[in-house]
């Protein structure tokens, strides 16, 4: 149960994270501009796994211009927090640089029962993530993971933001994603459109479904968990449209895991427009989830 909740409660967060990256017209174009005041965009979220609650969570976007500042908070909740205590804390921030969102650095903050662990990535001009752990990963756990195939990939949480045109599809691309220990694809297919009303925001919007498979580049890892991911047909994501159209974020996930069926989904979503510019240094505090 902690080996596979663990496990669903990263690769739920990564697919929640990561859905953005190369994928040729559906990204901004060089001459699309973000104008006017920035957007506040929160949320919180519900993990159920098996027909049951897992996890809780908040999730903040910042965007301002071409500029982006990301926080999210997830912790196990309900029954399995009885036997798996974990809490994981994401923060992220980059820019909107046509045709891809680049980030300029990551931080992950978790612990559970067994340990905790701080991991930073800053990434340098060239793209390339330079990776700091606290405390240090032992030598084999970075094992496998080449430079050439660590630059120009999003982290798990700058990957959140879908910048498209007008009439783009959010779809059909594939994403990069290194999170300082594992390089992997998620590519994305066009499924259908949906019309849903999240949790808070009160009127029915418009989704598009999106078919996910999971592709490990780096290392290739044998756990159980790891392979059903690989072979997994049934993943998919929901994306919708915010800050009047400009962004496609994710409002719900659905794949399977050993211990059943897990859904991701967004709850008590807001849309603000923020009365403040984003200042460097800045620090959004999160509510923590509820019970």
């Amino acid at each position: 149960m902690k080996k596979f909740g663990k496990w669903t409660a990263i690769a739920a967060l990564s697919f929640l994270s990561g859905l953005t990256g190369h994928g040729g017209n559906a990204l901004a174009s060089p001459s699309m501009e973000r104008p006017g005041p920035a957007s506040d965009i929160a949320a919180q979220f519900t993990i159920y796994l098996g027909g049951f609650l897992f996890a809780t969570g908040n999730f903040e976007a910042r965007l301002d211009g071409d500029q982006y500042r990301l926080n999210a908070l997830l912790s196990t909740a309900g029954l399995p927090r009885a036997f798996y205590e974990a809490e994981f804390k994401l923060a992220s921030e980059g820019e909107f640089a046509a045709p891809e969102v680049r980030p300029r650095h990551y931080v992950s903050d978790s612990w559970d029962t067994h340990s905790a662990r701080k991991v930073m990535l800053a990434y340098d001009g060239d793209r390339m993530p330079h990776l700091t752990a606290t405390p240090p990963y032992e030598p084999g756990d970075l094992a496998g993971v080449l430079p050439y195939q660590q630059r120009g990939t999003q982290d798990p949480v700058s990957a959140v933001l879908v910048p498209v045109l007008a009439s783009a599809n959010p779809c059909d691309r594939s994403i990069p994603v290194f999170d300082g220990r594992r390089r992997y694809d998620l590519k994305l297919s066009y499924s259908r459109e949906v019309s849903m009303t999240p949790r808070g925001l009160g009127t029915p919007i418009k989704a598009v479904a999106c078919n996910i498979r999971y592709v490990p580049v780096a290392p290739i890892e044998r756990r159980k968990f790891t392979e059903m991911l690989r072979k997994n047909d049934g993943m998919t994501v929901w994306l919708a449209p915010f800050d009047q159209g400009r962004v496609y974020m994710p409002v719900r996930l659905q794949l399977r895991t050993p211990l059943g069926g897990a859904v991701l989904e967004l709850t008590n979503v807001s849309e603000r427009i923020a009365a403040q510019p984003v200042a460097e240094g800045t620090a959004y505090r999160l509510p923590m989830p509820r019970p």
